[in-house]
């Protein structure tokens, strides 16, 4: 039997009070607190959540004992346009409860349905067995930033050469060129190095020195070559730069899990550019992952994340 109930984050907070030593990650925190009136308790008691004596009703007693103690979550996060979607699986020990936030308001279900999310992405995502590129690197993650700035600049040209109705045939880029891109990097969800700047949490700005040192290793790493002064990308990498021009969908996944009072996170991404292109990308200590996967293997994988409990440590 499948239990919902929808709330309000000022019920929340106030449910909350009847809940000692909640989680830290608990979602029923006193910060919606203060917005709570008497109204508000009389319409949880008409809803039959709460009894007259300020008792929570057994029915629902067990899934807001799985938001109070919360040792762990998975957050997932759609955008496809003005499209967005989230969904989030809230877990105790082997218990777990979905909730869906929409503005003021929380939906909560038990058990949860996490298939269903990832049937509303896939909807989006297409299920395409095959993949456009087979680009699989784990590069430290400066190298990958400079790879990944590296690829907006082929985008820009080939989208110069498209407004000029020009045929389109690359230059390259200088030194000078990446320094500006890797230094400059602006939030934009069509570029490829904001992506990996966020999931990097930043970089330190490059100098001349640094960006010869990674160029060089790019072009050892067979990702780059060197003509004159100009630089391009060729084989996987340059596939992968025209596979990769326009994101239409960024799926974000982050997995959360409560040890010893702290809270440990694990996360990877997911960008879209076409049916047949999904880019796989993630931070593993100094290096970051990125491979190249089939939209059913990407599908597969979310729904392997969401049928699982957190389990980082």
């Amino acid at each position: 039997m499948s239990l919902e109930l929808r709330l309000q984050l000022k019920d929340l907070s106030w449910l909350g009070q009847g809940f000692e030593k909640k989680s830290f990650i608990s979602p029923m925190g006193d910060s919606k607190l203060g917005e709570f009136t008497g109204e508000d308790k009389y319409r949880l008691i008409g809803k039959g959540i709460l009894k007259v004596d300020n008792t929570i009703e057994a029915d629902f007693y067990p899934l807001l004992e799985i938001l109070a103690y919360a040792d762990g979550f998975i957050d997932i996060t759609f955008r496809r346009g003005p499209v967005r979607a989230r969904k989030q699986i809230i877990c105790r020990g082997d218990k777990q409860v979905s909730a869906v936030y929409r503005g003021e308001e929380a939906i909560f279900t038990m058990p949860p349905n996490p298939r269903a999310v990832v049937k509303f992405i896939g909807e989006y995502m297409g299920r395409s067995s095959l993949s456009g590129s087979d680009l699989v690197i784990e590069l430290p993650a400066v190298e990958a930033f400079c790879l990944a700035a590296v690829t907006d600049l082929y985008r820009k040209a080939v989208f110069s050469a498209y407004a000029k109705e020009e045929v389109f045939v690359y230059a390259g880029f200088s030194q000078e060129d990446l320094l500006e891109a890797v230094n400059n990097v602006r939030e934009n969800s069509q570029s490829l190095a904001f992506h990996l700047f966020s999931i990097n949490a930043g970089f330190p700005r490059f100098t001349m020195e640094q960006m010869e040192q990674a160029l060089n290793s790019l072009i050892h790493k067979g990702l780059l070559q060197k003509d004159n002064d100009a630089y391009r990308p060729v084989g996987e990498a340059l596939l992968f730069a025209g596979n990769f021009l326009i994101f239409e969908n960024i799926i974000e996944v982050i997995v959360g899990q409560v040890h010893e009072n702290n809270l440990y996170r694990s996360s990877f991404m997911l960008l879209q550019a076409g049916p047949l292109d999904v880019l796989y990308l993630e931070k593993s200590r100094d290096n970051i992952l990125m491979e190249c996967l089939a939209p059913l293997k990407a599908e597969e994988l979310m729904a392997a994340v969401l049928d699982s409990k957190p389990g980082i440590i």
